[in-house]
């Protein structure tokens, strides 16, 4: 008995560890810190709708889930934290899925697309703006965010190709 107590106690260290959050951090060319966080996707704790057949798409607690293009996703955002000034922000991060993975703030390709930075954006003492380009693998999906008066609302999320690539042209402001 005693063995196969210790032998349970081994199996959860290790399951726990194996679905462990990961985090990103990196801090933006305005001086904007960024936290995203993802967590392990786990059916048992989201409702899963229309996913049997392939032929239509599947619904994650009734909406689409972004950034997970076929069948279910691995992992969903946690959160997402900026913080600028002492002053930090977490932005709604719902129905995004496999978003962020291992990569980097921004990707170097010299002989195709240059440089391509996933996230952007500015604050000053009142306000931030601020745009990300997600994907692990596939289904890659914009969103951006504006805050003011201590409110954070986003105000896109789209897996539209042409804001895509509009977000790749102008990760940083709405302005350039």
């Amino acid at each position: 008995m005693r063995l196969s107590c210790n032998t349970l106690l081994i199996l959860i260290i290790f399951s726990t560890a194996a679905i462990a959050d990961t985090t990103a951090t990196f801090i933006l060319p305005s001086g904007v810190n960024v936290e995203i966080i993802e967590a392990p996707f786990q059916k048992s704790n989201f409702r899963i709708d229309r996913c049997l057949d392939g032929n239509e798409p599947c619904l994650i607690n009734g909406r689409i889930p972004f950034g997970a293009a076929f069948g279910l996703p691995k992992t969903y955002v946690k959160s997402i934290k900026i913080s600028y000034k002492g002053r930090a922000h977490f932005l709604d991060v719902t129905d995004m899925y496999d978003a962020w993975g291992p990569r980097k703030l921004q990707y170097e390709d010299s002989l195709r697309f240059g440089t391509t930075r996933f996230f952007g954006g500015e604050c000053d003492d009142q306000s931030c703006f601020l745009r990300g380009i997600f994907s692990d693998s596939d289904g890659t999906f914009a969103a951006e965010w504006r805050i003011g008066n201590g409110k954070s609302f986003r105000t896109v999320l789209t897996d539209s190709d042409d804001v895509i690539s509009l977000f790749k042209k102008h990760i940083d402001s709405a302005q350039d």
